[in-house]
């Protein structure tokens, strides 16, 4: 069994260096597996029913940020927090956008693959 855990792992961390589909699933509350390729992993956070078990819309701006604990940077400016993890295929940010009472409003993710920013549905 550790054999097999050993090479599974080998493999995730082959086609994910630094920053895995799971680790971006878990701070997000999503169910997403490391056995997907890249493009696929994209398109499962692009999904339109694809929303955020851990994220709330309206919630305090400290909760938010907290939930990110996976990503290799944090960038925090007065309106807006960047959370980002690398892939081999470049860095995938999340923005969160809060209103004046440090409320969270919107997310958006950013990606080179992606034609613009877009904008992942959160529930209310």
């Amino acid at each position: 069994m550790k054999a097999v855990n050993f090479v599974k792992n080998l493999f995730i961390r082959f086609r994910y260096p630094f920053s895995t589909p799971e680790d971006v699933a878990h701070d997000l509350g999503l169910d997403i597996s490391n056995f997907l390729t890249f493009r696929e992993f994209i398109n499962c956070l692009t999904h339109p029913q694809s929303k955020p078990a851990k994220l709330i819309k309206f919630m305090p701006r400290k909760q938010a940020e907290q939930l990110f604990k996976t990503a290799l940077r944090k960038e925090h400016f007065q309106q807006n927090s960047l959370f980002s993890y690398r892939f081999n295929g470049g860095w995938m940010e999340f923005k969160l956008q809060f209103d004046d009472q440090s409320r969270l409003r919107r997310i958006y993710l950013q990606h080179k693959d992606l034609k613009q920013k877009h904008e992942i549905p959160i529930s209310q």
